[in-house]
């Protein structure tokens, strides 16, 4: 496929200089006769992962396009994408026009990549989704968060009133206990749940866990146990404690779906030293650091799955969505922390997370002060 058809009529350009402009267009273009590719160029063949455009010269149209894109002026790819040679998925809006040389019809194709576009759209799509299901779960357990406190104010009457029944008041105490238990784990569920811009404050992971405990515990069911190991001197951060709840939650749910026969989590934190980028974007040096480490005794990952789990929808559950890791990922990202996954089938997950270290007060944005996640409104 050295040059375009020549199809020169009176005053038109050289034929030579049109190939070559042609060729090196960086639109995705080619030109197609009766269904079949005559000429396309280098951008077009990079599309359908070819190294070479004359590997598409004499071929349907049909193997790599819709066949309705030569009817309409412009046709979108399916959703699902469209498959090149070396495997990849791609989303394309196509366009087509018709022209007529010598009698001749043709048809000049032009296509566009719009994956990255397509990927937006289904992650706004997801978090209006999940934006909606926090509005949902924000108002529920707000409903239930008033059952609970008429449910203690009475027990509150019934133990004032069973003072000399030592039988009867266990059994009020044990209901106004479950009850306050059940009262802390909904105002844990509207803090998650709460939709505000993120404000970072000095923080404790320590902290964080310790107050997330009931809740993790909770969801990760009775066939999975939930160990912790917290270093006593562990330094502070400054992050949104609502985005710390997020990343051990995600984690946490990830290893637990990881492990459907059962098994350990366990949590661990450490001071640590690592090249790291901070807040700044800076370039990357040598700073204190605090470590998380999430680790599970689950199936655990190949290292293609183990290269993509950060990926936007990308997941191995048969109803996830592939946003929790992502979000999870782009969180400490924006930190200028660092995330390493260590696995290998059958032997479990390690996640690493290394967060700057907050070294003395001075370094904390004080306007971003808020009050502690988790307290009743």
């Amino acid at each position: 496929m050295s040059a375009v058809p020549q199809f020169r009529a009176e005053g038109s350009p050289d034929p030579v200089l049109a190939s070559a402009a042609f060729a090196a267009c960086a639109e995705s273009l080619a030109i197609v006769a009766k269904g079949r590719v005559l000429f396309a160029n280098r951008a077009f063949a990079r599309t359908f992962g070819f190294l070479n455009a004359v590997e598409l010269q004499g071929r349907l149209l049909s193997d790599f396009l819709p066949p309705e894109c030569l009817f309409n002026t412009a046709v979108l790819a399916p959703k699902s994408g469209l498959a090149s040679a070396d495997g990849n998925s791609v989303h394309l809006a196509v366009s087509c026009a018709g022209f007529r040389v010598a009698g001749r019809d043709f048809s000049i194709i032009s296509t566009r990549d719009i994956s990255e576009q397509r990927q937006a759209e289904q992650l706004l799509c997801e978090s209006q989704k999940l934006e909606a299901i926090g509005r949902l779960v924000g108002g529920v357990a707000h409903d239930f968060n008033n059952l609970l406190t008429g449910i203690m104010l009475y027990c509150d009457l019934l133990l004032a009133g069973l003072q000399t029944d030592p039988r009867l008041r266990h059994h009020a105490e044990e209901i106004r206990s479950a009850s306050k238990h059940g009262a802390t784990l909904i105002q844990q569920l509207l803090a998650v749940a709460r939709n505000r811009a993120p404000q970072a404050k000095a923080l404790s992971f320590n902290d964080v866990i310790t107050g997330m405990h009931g809740l993790l515990v909770r969801l990760i069911g009775e066939s999975v146990r939930l160990s912790s190991d917290l270093a006593e001197d562990l330094g502070q951060i400054q992050l949104d404690p609502g985005q710390a709840q997020q990343i051990i939650l995600n984690l946490v749910l990830n290893s637990r779906d990881a492990m459907p026969q059962g098994g350990e989590i366990i949590l661990q934190t450490r001071n640590r030293v690592a090249l790291l980028r901070g807040r700044s974007n800076a370039q990357p040096a040598i700073t204190s650091c605090v470590e998380l480490t999430v680790a599970d005794t689950g199936t655990g990952m190949d290292e293609e799955t183990r290269s993509r789990i950060f990926e936007p929808f990308f997941t191995t559950k048969r109803n996830g969505n592939g946003i929790g890791l992502n979000t999870a990922y782009h969180i400490i990202q924006q930190q200028g922390g660092t995330v390493t996954l260590e696995s290998a089938p059958g032997r479990g997950t390690r996640a690493i997370i290394r967060l700057p270290r907050l070294e003395d007060d001075s370094q904390l944005f004080q306007e971003n002060s808020i009050a502690k996640r988790g307290d009743p409104q």
